[in-house]
């Protein structure tokens, strides 16, 4: 009896290669979430407004445009990833089933805006090529700015689908109390960048949130492990 009693009041050890695969996971998050924070300074603003460029607006930053595109798509893949995969992690039974549900969402909305971002970074830089002539590449350009479902689509579904399904991982961290309430209602202010346009100093603040939501969910994800 008195065996039983000793045994049941042992925690079990910390497994280290789950430690460390958390810590790695939460590394990227942490990482990718603070290079992603200056994304809203560095983007151009249309010269017409709204989301679509002319011919002049890409022209002179070409390759800029096509580098701030793979690299913040590839940093929004990873950085979504290790998001939904931590916070399945920490949420294990109150508030699992939203958790996982969120997760699955979040990865399909991370497929579709990476191949969304492919074609839009794509589109642009090709029509403004140096050995492009500068009438067919404009015509180009306003052809893909007026079809908006194929250039956009994967970009708005994506962004959409990652919304969403952070917001339901949220409910799901909310319900299991793996973490301070702070850090789910922080993951909540995605909503917002739907609203706040997401374009120079205004975009850094907005991004300010999540970050600050990234560092949390991934410290207290490695403490768990």
């Amino acid at each position: 009896m008195s065996t039983d009693t000793t045994r049941s009041a042992v925690v079990p050890a910390t497994d280290p290669v789950t430690r460390r695969r958390i810590g790695i996971a939460g590394l990227i998050m942490v990482l990718t979430a603070v290079v992603a924070m200056p994304a809203g300074v560095l983007w151009p603003e249309p010269s017409g407004g709204g989301e679509t460029y002319t011919y002049g607006d890409i022209q002179p930053l070409r390759d800029r445009w096509w580098g701030l595109l793979v690299v913040l798509s590839a940093n929004l893949v990873l950085n979504v990833l290790a998001q939904a995969l931590l916070t399945v992690f920490l949420v294990r039974r109150r508030g699992a089933a939203w958790a996982t549900v969120g997760g699955l969402i979040m990865w399909i909305g991370t497929a579709l805006y990476s191949v969304g971002v492919a074609g839009w970074a794509a589109a642009y830089y090709f029509a403004t090529a140096p050995g492009v002539d500068v009438a067919a590449g404009t015509a180009v350009i306003n052809q893909a700015d007026h079809d908006t479902a194929h250039l956009l689509g994967g970009v708005i579904a994506g962004s959409l689908l990652v919304a969403i399904g952070t917001v339901v991982q949220a409910v799901g961290l909310l319900r299991s109390h793996a973490v301070p309430r702070w850090i789910p209602v922080l993951w909540m202010t995605i909503v917002l960048t739907f609203v706040i346009p997401g374009n120079g100093w205004v975009g850094l603040l907005t991004a300010v949130p999540m970050t600050a939501a990234a560092i949390g969910t991934a410290y207290y994800a490695w403490r768990r492990a």
